[in-house]
């Protein structure tokens, strides 16, 4: 059997279980008009795919909590666009729901989400969600609905923490890095990271990663497990660093002018099901990742770091990202400060640190 089959059902098992044990008992409603809800991404439309997984237990947990008076109708597949025309729709109001891939698109309208680029910040995926899902992100979420009417209703997992592929050599240091050419999204923070290893940032868009890998238009690129697996990248790519740089989530964001018409059973229905089909979906993410690390080893070498060598990366690169940051990225370098805070916090508050 294919892997990618035996890989998917996996992850797909465990997501529909988690699904379960996490969503609660249906809620009671009088009569009321059917309520229409589309909800779109541009991920692809695979049950075993987290993104759209969790859009499609969102569909089912508030159509069944509401009594079938939200109606959820789920876009996947970038079929009403792509992800920044998707943001766009749910500002103007075209559509009630979006999910945003990645927080470069969100800086177009919000540019203080720029302050979770920052790199080298978490140790754990826990300290990153206790950070995101905590006071921190609350206000800073808040922040972004009032400026933008867009109201985040929930954090879904994007692949977790990104690392760096290539095809020339295997890397372990920053010097390591010097000279190769890395593919990058269209985020600046993210290309100043790369700069700020000595590598070369070469921003190309997701549908042509493959081909660039394979033909050596780059030397390699930065993402997490279940985004290599997604593009089959492990057939273009040698060597693969754990150096976790970035954490990333995809943001399920709705118009905030259209939550507001909806009764407060409603949108409390709304809520939860955002925060459910997360929950859900990370679930189903921790052991898609495991999974993937044994599909990507069997075609490329996967290098673990030590802690000195991390601290190396480091040293190298959040000093110059967080300038970067502050004097071209954010508009008010608070959050930066915030989220720094809040990382050292969290530490503390998981165990992890010393007060």
């Amino acid at each position: 059997m294919n892997r990618n089959r035996i890989f998917g059902s996996a992850v797909f098992v465990v997501f529909i279980a988690a699904a379960f044990l996490i969503f609660g008992s249906q809620a009671a409603f009088a009569k009321e008009k059917v309520i229409k809800m589309t909800l779109a991404h541009a991920d692809v439309a695979d049950a075993t795919q987290n993104v759209h997984a969790a859009a499609v237990a969102f569909k089912n947990y508030v159509e069944k909590e509401s009594q079938g008076k939200i109606q959820v109708a789920v876009s996947p597949g970038a079929a009403l666009g792509n992800t920044a025309s998707l943001q766009e729709m749910t500002m103007s109001g075209e559509i009630e729901a979006a999910t945003s891939q990645t927080e470069g698109t969100i800086a177009i309208v919000y540019p203080n989400i720029q302050a979770m680029t920052v790199p080298y910040l978490f140790q754990s995926v826990d300290q990153a969600l206790d950070v995101f899902r905590g006071a921190y992100g609350q206000g800073l979420f808040e922040d972004m609905r009032r400026q933008t009417g867009l109201r985040v209703i929930g954090l879904w997992d994007n692949g977790g923490f990104r690392n760096f592929t290539n095809n020339k050599r295997p890397v372990h240091s920053p010097a390591d890095m010097a000279g190769l050419s890395i593919r990058t999204m269209d985020i600046p923070a993210h290309m100043e990271l790369v700069r700020s290893l000595g590598a070369k940032p070469t921003p190309i868009s997701w549908a042509e990663v493959y081909t660039s890998l394979q033909t050596g238009v780059v030397d390699g690129q930065e993402n997490s497990i279940p985004i290599v697996i997604l593009g089959s990248l492990q057939e273009v790519q040698k060597y693969m660093i754990l150096d976790h740089h970035v954490y990333t989530q995809q943001h399920l964001m709705v118009n905030d002018a259209w939550f507001q018409t909806l009764s407060p059973a409603h949108q409390q229905i709304i809520l939860r099901g955002g925060e459910k089909a997360g929950l859900a979906g990370e679930r189903a993410a921790r052991v898609y990742r495991e999974i993937g690390k044994s599909i990507i080893g069997k075609k490329m070498e996967i290098y673990t770091p030590t802690q000195d060598e991390l601290a190396q990366f480091k040293a190298a690169a959040q000093a110059p990202v967080l300038k970067f940051i502050r004097e071209k990225g954010v508009s008010d370098p608070k959050w930066v400060d915030g989220i720094l805070t809040a990382a050292d916090e969290a530490l503390v508050g998981l165990g992890y640190a010393k007060k």
